[in-house]
Order: structure tokens, then sequence, then C-alpha cells
């Protein structure tokens, strides 16, 4: 069967109402193959290059793709993107890529790339190198719904050979990436000097390791079905994860629903060792602790019988202001606008708002906004005194948004909370 007809058969299978996408563009072969493939099809597309600015020869690459979009006739996009090398090179780029990508995607669209059936073996040997689990092992889906948009592999099912044949057959012209040659990549070391080698031993070795991934991809998908109403139980309307009667689990259970919770909110998957922290360190800690648990730019938190997905959160000193009964004023450390009108007080942060409406008798008297207020209180309207703490449990307000939350003060009294 002609490629170009197997290529068809992969939108009728996986996106058979799609008409609309955005294709990713290196300038290689794999990228230029796949553009011109589409450009045989009745879709919509266009094409974008990111310029990582790793190479002295981006500026020409970028120059190479322009010029093939317009023999085509294909709308093109240039964005140059700036890495965050911390975590390393290739993973820097590719959330440089995504966070590129997403902002020229249209809302019908879905990016295409080119990865291929080498890909998809070079993918499952660096998740095997680091001890993933099925998750990790089922290496690339044809489909792939990342947090914000939609991933299409149509060249996932052809080999490398194949998309040369092709090329080669079509007279295309591509540009060579200079670094595909310098295997102190590990994905390059796999490429050019451990899967060739095993494919020669093997014939159709890169068709049986895409099968094995695609068992992995099934087992993962099982796990999921069977642990879908209790993770939904378990789920509550700030994302929390409930850990209630959670020892009655056995370990399995609890590491599984962990994953896919963290995994429902585009957390990155945890080390073993990160997970066993979570289970051991925060699920099974004394209650009187706080811990908290680093797991990519997320913080997992707990907070009397539930998990949080948090940010890093900023100390924030204490401080005071002072509202009189019409006032309108920006907040210190990003707080937030607040606006106060008589009984009515509004905050406003991000794109939360939240209303608080002060006792009939406070309507014109001078208020106050705190930060950082611990000990003994006064309570408005009450003769005895509390402490914080009692109030912050009282106001379900979790330890590491105490810093964080205004307080609102009559004199020494306290009012009310303000949980934005």
């Amino acid at each position: 069967m002609p490629l170009l007809q197997r290529f068809q058969q992969q939108f009728e299978q996986w996106l058979p109402n799609t008409q609309d996408f955005l294709v990713g563009l290196s300038g290689g072969v794999d990228s230029v193959t796949l553009l011109h493939l589409f450009s045989r099809t009745g879709f919509n597309i266009r094409a974008i290059y990111i310029h990582h600015g790793l190479s002295p020869n981006a500026d020409s690459w970028a120059t190479f793709c322009e010029q093939y979009c317009k023999r085509l006739n294909i709308p093109f996009i240039l964005q140059k993107v700036n890495i965050d090398t911390s975590n390393g090179i290739e993973s820097g780029a590719r959330e440089a890529r995504y966070q590129a990508i997403q902002q020229h995607l249209k809302p019908n669209e879905i990016l295409a790339t080119a990865h291929h059936l080498d890909d998809q073996s070079e993918t499952f040997f660096l998740a095997l190198k680091r001890g993933s689990g099925i998750k990790g092992l089922s290496a690339m889906q044809a489909v792939t719904f990342l947090q914000n948009f939609t991933v299409f592999r149509p060249l996932l099912p052809f080999s490398k050979a194949e998309i040369l044949a092709y090329a080669t057959q079509h007279q295309l012209e591509w540009i060579e990436d200079e670094s595909n040659a310098d295997n102190r990549y590990d994905r390059n070391f796999l490429r050019n000097e451990v899967l060739p080698l095993l494919n020669q031993r093997w014939q159709q070795f890169s068709q049986m390791v895409a099968r094995s991934a695609q068992h992995c991809a099934e087992q993962q998908e099982l796990i999921r079905e069977l642990l879908n109403d209790e993770l939904t139980q378990r789920i509550g309307e700030k994302k929390q994860l409930s850990i209630v009667q959670f020892q009655d689990f056995s370990l399995l259970k609890q590491q599984q629903l962990i994953r896919l919770w963290l995994e429902k909110y585009g957390v990155m998957m945890p080390s073993q060792a990160q997970l066993q922290a979570v289970i051991f360190e925060l699920i099974f800690a004394n209650t009187d602790k706080n811990p908290q648990v680093k797991i990519g730019e997320k913080v997992i938190r707990r907070y009397q019988q539930a998990l949080y997905i948090t940010d890093e959160l900023p100390e924030i000193p204490a401080f005071e202001i002072k509202l009189g009964s019409q006032t309108k004023l920006d907040l210190p450390y990003q707080l937030g606008k607040i606006t106060r009108n008589q009984q009515e007080i509004i905050c406003k942060k991000n794109d939360k708002i939240d209303r608080l409406l002060l006792p009939e008798a406070l309507a014109y008297e001078e208020v106050s906004l705190t930060i950082g207020q611990q000990g003994k209180v006064k309570c408005y309207g009450k003769p005895h005194q509390e402490e914080m703490k009692k109030i912050w449990q009282q106001h379900n307000v979790p330890v590491w948004e105490r810093s964080h939350t205004l307080l609102v003060f009559w004199q020494d009294e306290f009012v009310a909370c303000i949980k934005n």
C-alpha cells in the first residue's frame, strides 16, 4: 500500500473529524516529509519552526523552512525561544517549544509532529534507562492529550527507512542538524550506536518494541479504568485528594491513585523516591506535622485528611493596612486589589473574586487588613480570646496559605478572613 494512503488512514483511525493542523517543522527529513504528505491531503494546515538558538545554523534552517512552505503554499510561523537549561538542554528545549506552540495554536487546531517508529524505540529505551513503570514504557502514542493541547503523530507506524525512501522518491531536500551526530546526548547514542545493532541482529526489532510499548499503554489504561471511580470520589473542589482510610489500601493501589491524581492535574510523574515520600512522609506522618514534597515545579502538601497540589509560595512579611469606609487600593506582594464600600469588601486576585460583608455596625468604621497575626486575639462580638491556630482551623485555611491570607480587624478585634 502506498505510503500516502497509509498516512491518510491514520487520520481516519485517530482523528476522523479533524481538519485543522499546525505542523511542527524543523527542516529535517522527518518533518519535511510530514509536511509534504500533509500538502497532498485536503486538510487546513499551517507550519511552525521553533528557533531555539542552539545552533549557529538556526537562522539558515529557519530560512529553508520558510522557503519550503512558500513552495508548498503553506502558511509559515517562525518563533524564537529562550531555553532554561537548568534541567538539561533537551528538557529545556522541549518545554520552550511547547510553550511557544501553545501561543500559536488556534482553538480548532491540533499539533502534528514527525515522530516515527524509530523515535518510539528510542523513547522506550530512555524510559527503560530511567527505570520507568508501564506509563513511561508506553512511550509515545499516536494521539496524546497534554494539559492544554493535543499532539498527533501520524508517522508513528512508519520507519525511518520508509520516510527516507519517500523523501528520495519525491526528490525532497532537507537539512542535517549537526547535533544529531553528538553521542553525548542519550537519544543520539541510542539512535547512532545501539538501535542499528539491535535492528541488524533482529529484523523488525523496532516494531517489536512498539508492540511492547502498546501493551504497556493498554495496561496503563486498564489501571486508569479500574481506579477511576475511586479517584473521582476522592477528589474535592480544590483538586485535593482525600486520604481518608488510605491505610486500608495496598501500597500498589496507593501508588497508582497518587500517580493518576498527579497526572490528572498536569504534575510531572514522581520518581519512586518522591512517591515513597508522598506516602510515608505526607499521608502517614503525624497529624500535627505539616510536611511537603516537591515534584517538578509543584509542591504536594497535606492538610487534615487530604493532599493538595500547590505552587511554591514566597514568604510575605507581616503588615497592616487601614481601610476607610470608601477605599480602593492595590495590595502589596501581588495579593490583589481591594475595594471597600462601607459594609462590603471585595478582593480581586487574578481571576478570583472574594466578597466579604462586614457587620452593619462597622459600615462606617475604619478597619485593618493584616498579614502575619499570631497568638491570641479577641474575636468581634465575643467576650473571650482565641488562638489564631483555632481561628485558622475554623475557617479551614491550610497552614501554607495562612501567611498569604488577609485578616480583617476592627481595632484589636478579629472580624473575618479573606480566603482568596
